[in-house]
């Protein structure tokens, strides 16, 4: 499985990249803004060159601007400067005798200023050109005066302000960032903590986990806790149902060895028959109680880790469960009867451990009954649930066994008494289907009634 991951890398992500985004965002509009602060400063100071060209001009009656002027504006502006002045009639007065024309969606209007942008020397510059009345000496009527520098101390100074800005954001979000690691840090250590006591204990430590932890784990412990139960009781389960199967195959096992033991000592071939038969009678009880106890293991091991389910017809299972063992019943000299409720009864579950069920339920009244006594299965509904029932009229269970009986390794003190899984199975596998196993008196009070009800198929 692809891991994960950790919470503190994954909170950081979420910090950290959404707010580099925004950074990201706020420093695009920082370097607009940047730019349109540098234009607008060195627009208006443009601006204000244009007028001092205009006074010197006039003051100088169209002379050139003295070099003392030019100079000092350039160093305080740090581009190089240009002017032009044109007359009235648009004849050249002094300054630049080139220079970058307006554009034709550009219009000077008297009096007020215009900035546009042009080339100058293949260079890119900043224009800005003004109309002005005249009534002095020989410039008389509307002149034009334009100033132009280049751009490149206006690209140095938004770059200026954007990288400042910049590196602001930048330390902004560093800050963010080991804040943020810090406070991860030091917020899930009760995490790490609980990491640590469960790493130091044991594999057969399953007891629950006291320690006091964050309200957002409480529900994670809580399921925890609920595992550890759960896996301390299948244990302990586990460990029980292994020492009882042990102590319940060593009885047939012994009685095995001793009737071998015995067989051998025979004197005639009719002794020798005789103890082969009660061999295989062993043989036959040993092999009951070993696919009884498999079949424990695997009710149990469905119920743990979640049974495959189908939907299956009960009465067609219950029928030929029955069938399959309708023999033995006539052989030992009992009746044997099925009836059914209805055609079809749809039960979603696993039909190989329904199956065992029914076939322990038929099993138990075979072995435990008299021969000439009688054993009827039916199958139909009982209080609204599929039920199976088997029904005979031996010697019954005593009011105070009722419950008994239905536990692992109980069973009846009668001859042909069994290992005792047989009921306890169909009990664990009722229980898994979410239905129960009911026992009862027989009818008229004699034998035994037991009814395996389960429940029905969604739909």
């Amino acid at each position: 499985m692809k891991p994960i991951r950790s919470i503190r890398t994954r909170l950081l992500l979420w910090l950290l990249v959404p707010l580099t985004v925004i950074a990201a965002f706020d420093a695009t509009e920082t370097y607009f803004t940047a730019r349109k602060t540098s234009n607008s400063l060195y627009d208006k100071t443009l601006l204000a060159v244009v007028f001092t060209v205009a006074e010197n001009v006039l003051a100088s009656d169209g002379d050139l601007l003295s070099e003392n002027v030019l100079e000092v504006l350039t160093e305080n502006l740090g581009d190089q400067l240009f002017y032009h002045v044109a007359g009235p009639d648009n004849t050249f007065v002094t300054g630049y005798s080139g220079y970058p024309r307006p554009p034709a969606d550009v219009e000077l209007k008297r009096s007020r200023p215009v900035f546009y942008d042009g080339v100058y020397k293949d260079e890119p510059v900043r224009v800005v050109a003004i109309r002005q009345l005249v009534t002095e000496r020989d410039l008389n009527g509307w002149i034009t005066v334009t100033a132009w520098q280049t751009v490149n101390r206006r690209a140095e100074l938004s770059l200026t302000l954007f990288g400042q800005s910049l590196m602001r954001l930048a330390i902004l979000v560093g800050c963010a960032g080991l804040i943020v690691w810090f406070a991860l840090r030091i917020g899930l250590s009760p995490l790490a903590d609980l990491q640590a006591a469960v790493e130091r204990r044991s594999s057969s430590d399953l007891s629950a986990i006291r320690r006091p932890v964050p309200v957002e784990v409480q529900s994670l412990v809580a399921a925890m806790n609920d595992l550890f139960e759960k896996l301390r009781t299948a244990a302990e389960g586990r460990e029980r149902f292994i020492a009882d199967a042990a102590h319940q195959l060593r009885n047939p096992i012994a009685a095995l060895k001793a009737q071998v033991q015995v067989a051998r000592k025979a004197a005639t071939p009719d002794e020798m028959r005789r103890r082969i038969d009660g061999v295989v009678q062993s043989i036959d009880a040993a092999g009951r109680l070993v696919h009884q106890l498999l079949t424990s293991a695997s009710a149990n091991a469905a119920g743990t880790a979640g049974m495959e389910t189908a939907v299956f017809d009960l009465v067609g299972l219950a029928r030929d469960t029955a069938s399959a063992h309708a023999q033995r019943a006539i052989k030992k000299g009992q009746d044997f009867s099925f009836d059914i409720g209805e055609e079809r009864l749809p039960v979603a579950g696993n039909s190989t451990l329904v199956g065992e069920a029914i076939a322990n339920l038929i099993d138990n009244a075979i072995v435990h009954i008299p021969p000439g006594t009688t054993i009827s299965v039916s199958v139909g509904r009982h209080e609204g649930l599929p039920t199976v029932t088997v029904e005979d009229n031996g010697i019954g269970i005593p009011d105070a066994e009722q419950d008994k009986v239905l536990e692992p390794f109980v069973s009846l003190q009668t001859e042909s008494a069994g290992s005792g899984l047989g009921l306890s199975i169909v009990a664990d596998i009722a229980r898994q289907h979410r239905g129960r196993l009911n026992t009862q008196p027989g009818g008229g009070g004699k034998g035994a009634r037991f009814e395996l009800s389960l429940a029905p198929a969604a739909g």
